[in-house]
């Protein structure tokens, strides 16, 4: 794992969602204290839990925060986000939710991405 592109990518992501550290800490689970660490560097061997909440917070891969999976980052709706958040989804599930075809109306609240989520379910696990 890559420290300081880890610090990067988590740094840079939550000033462009304009969140505190705070605030992150509070959506992936951990102290705002290790948010800190983790954005100067500090932090040499995060967990591969830490690094999913981290990237579920930030609608991120944790492929993406350490520099592993340079692919484009996908566009996770903020409904989506909600509904991802409260139910503790895996980022790799978001992910596919995303990039489902769509026919008719785009879900745009979080219950309708979560009657999107319940149809489809059992094809995403």
């Amino acid at each position: 794992m890559n420290s300081e592109e880890l610090a990067h990518q988590v740094r840079h992501r939550r000033r462009q969602l304009q969140i505190s550290q705070s605030k992150l800490a509070e959506l992936a689970g951990i102290s705002r204290n290790y948010v800190s660490l983790i954005e100067r560097g500090e932090v040499k061997n995060a967990s591969i839990g830490v690094l999913e909440a981290l990237g579920a917070a930030l609608g991120l891969t944790a492929g993406q925060l350490t520099g592993e999976n340079q692919s484009d980052p996908i566009f996770i709706p903020p409904a989506l986000r909600q509904l991802a958040l409260k139910q503790k989804m895996q980022f790799e599930t978001v992910e596919r939710l995303v990039r489902i075809p769509k026919r008719g109306k785009e879900p745009h609240t979080p219950e309708e991405w979560g009657e999107l989520y319940q149809a489809v379910r059992p094809y995403l696990e």
